[in-house]
């Protein structure tokens, strides 16, 4: 783990604003995913989205019932899938 998660914010559009160790901030679409059914098919709800997510211990990572868990460095690529925004590199 490269960045630790100081703050993740979920809203019931199934967006969550997630803040890294290093300050950078970005915000993660989780629709896409939970559309594919199956585990994620509770998560559809929004209330339950945002009151069931939980930042992993050391803010490793974002997680949800079902032991649905997505690491912090992989939430940084969804985040910034086209690489960090200019200006915003950690130095």
């Amino acid at each position: 783990m490269l960045y630790g998660i100081t703050s993740a914010v979920a809203q019931s559009d199934h967006t969550v604003t997630i803040t890294w160790s290093d300050g950078l901030r970005g915000t993660v679409d989780f629709l896409p995913v939970i559309d594919r059914g199956g585990w994620f098919t509770p998560l559809r709800d929004g209330d339950y989205f945002v009151a069931t997510m939980r930042v992993l211990d050391g803010g490793a990572g974002l997680t949800w019932p079902e032991e649905i868990d997505y690491s912090t460095d992989f939430l940084r690529k969804l985040a910034f899938p086209n690489g960090l925004p200019d200006g915003d590199a950690p130095s």
